[in-house]
């Protein structure tokens, strides 16, 4: 209770203080990004948006998601298979057996195509293709508490060659190729915006090792927002940035700091200035912001928890993303985070 009221202040500091939610939407065309971060005051925009796209589509949509209980994306998806749009559909099988809106059963009941993933590790992906040329992907379940309670992140991406990549991995799955059975299909540099974007899909890219590279490489600064982190490596990789004199600021989610072996406290031990989210739903970002002001400008996102299951185990995507543009919107969502923990003591959390 005391948590839900502390969230109420937070929402009315946000309003107060003018945290708007960042957003980068660009004239449409190849290579082209947007960004869409879930907020207190405009969640409807992120469903008004995969609405949009998916109703737009002329020729497939491919849905490979961890889950999905919104009933307007599943009948959206069932209106494009109506009207001879190709609507293929990979998700993970405890998505569907928990499913409280039936969407899995009602699509397959209008036949579109759906190939489950049985395996004990899980497909944890959140990425629609949209004729072999627009992808979205981030942080963000397909779900209500996704779109409507949890802090996400959404980027459209509007490239062939990035959504060839994104194919090629979907049609892996949806042939019944999973995890470690999978090929590696990720692709070291496309052309978009200002700058150019690393694709790679878990776990046959190995995305920690590319991860923490790009730690390794910084020159100034590192910025994160976290769901689950309990990888050492990544954050041994953290601290010795620090210790060499890197700028290295972080926001947790205050639900998973609990989980063992998080790396929140090593963090803390080491000096790491590092806060917890105070907001009652998930935190549930997975992106990093590297040399914002640098010459190689970076933003690491997609939907993989920096945890070993997110690198070895689950399917997952992450984009690599070296761009001024880019870098900028997601160091202001960081920012808006970060400012409202000045406001709360961990102790008050709990």
């Amino acid at each position: 209770m005391r948590k839900k009221t502390l969230y109420i202040i937070l929402l009315s500091l946000i309003i107060i203080t003018g945290c708007t939610n960042p957003r980068y939407n660009p004239t449409p065309g190849q290579g082209s990004f947007e960004t869409i971060f879930t907020d207190p005051d405009g969640y409807e925009e992120t469903l008004e948006r995969v609405l949009e796209l998916i109703d737009a589509a002329d020729n497939s949509i491919y849905l490979a998601c961890y889950g999905l209980d919104l009933t307007d994306i599943s009948e959206a998806l069932i209106n494009a298979h109506n009207n001879d749009i190709q609507v293929r559909v990979v998700c993970d099988n405890s998505s569907y057996s928990s499913d409280p809106s039936y969407c899995f059963r009602d699509m397959q009941n209008q036949g579109i195509e759906i190939a489950y993933d049985y395996d004990d590790n899980i497909s944890h992906n959140k990425t629609i293709i949209i004729d072999s040329s627009i992808v979205w992907t981030g942080s963000t379940n397909f779900t209500y508490n996704g779109f409507f309670l949890n802090n996400n992140n959404v980027i459209i991406i509007n490239s062939s060659e990035v959504a060839e990549a994104y194919i090629d991995d979907f049609s892996q799955m949806f042939s019944g190729y999973f995890h470690g059975n999978k090929t590696s299909n990720g692709i070291e540099e496309v052309t978009v915006a200002d700058g150019y974007v690393e694709v790679l899909f878990g776990p046959q890219d190995n995305p920690a090792s590319k991860i923490i590279e790009r730690i390794e490489e910084a020159q100034s600064s590192i910025v994160f927002c976290i769901y689950a982190f309990t990888m050492e490596e990544i954050a041994s990789a953290l601290i010795s940035a620090f210790q060499r004199g890197i700028t290295v600021h972080g926001i947790f989610d205050e639900g998973t700091i609990h989980d063992s072996p998080t790396q929140y406290y090593n963090l803390v031990d080491a000096g790491v200035d590092v806060r917890i989210d105070p907001c009652p739903y998930a935190f549930h970002h997975k992106f990093m912001v590297i040399d914002k002001d640098g010459e190689n400008p970076i933003v690491i996102t997609g939907s993989g928890n920096w945890s070993y299951s997110g690198s070895y185990y689950n399917d997952e995507n992450f984009l690599i993303i070296h761009s001024g543009t880019i870098a900028e919107t997601y160091y202001e969502e960081f920012l808006r985070w970060w400012d409202i923990t000045n406001f709360f003591a961990y102790s008050e959390l709990q």
